[in-house]
């Protein structure tokens, strides 16, 4: 009887959570272009550099890839249960 809600809520939020993941990519992608267009416009020889500006894009396609990930296993994960 509890189990019959769980699926159904299950099979509601995988549409969300893929909807999520696609938004992430989207991000992500900027994230990635940003990351070129700081390394092209810096220039050493004139003392222009955008280190923390790249540092901190970095860490933040890290963290976009992380949260596509997780809500990609959270997917698999709800699948399998589902099937089991």
């Amino acid at each position: 009887m509890n189990q019959q809600p769980e699926e159904e809520s299950k099979s509601i939020s995988i549409p969300e959570i893929e909807v999520e993941i696609e938004n992430f990519k989207k991000e992500l992608t900027l994230c990635q272009q940003r990351i070129k267009t700081l390394l092209a416009s810096e220039n050493p020889s004139e003392g222009i550099y955008f280190a923390k500006e790249i540092f901190e894009s970095q860490q933040d396609k890290l963290r976009l890839e992380a949260e596509i990930d997780i809500r990609q296993r959270k997917i698999n994960r709800m699948r399998l249960g589902m099937e089991g």
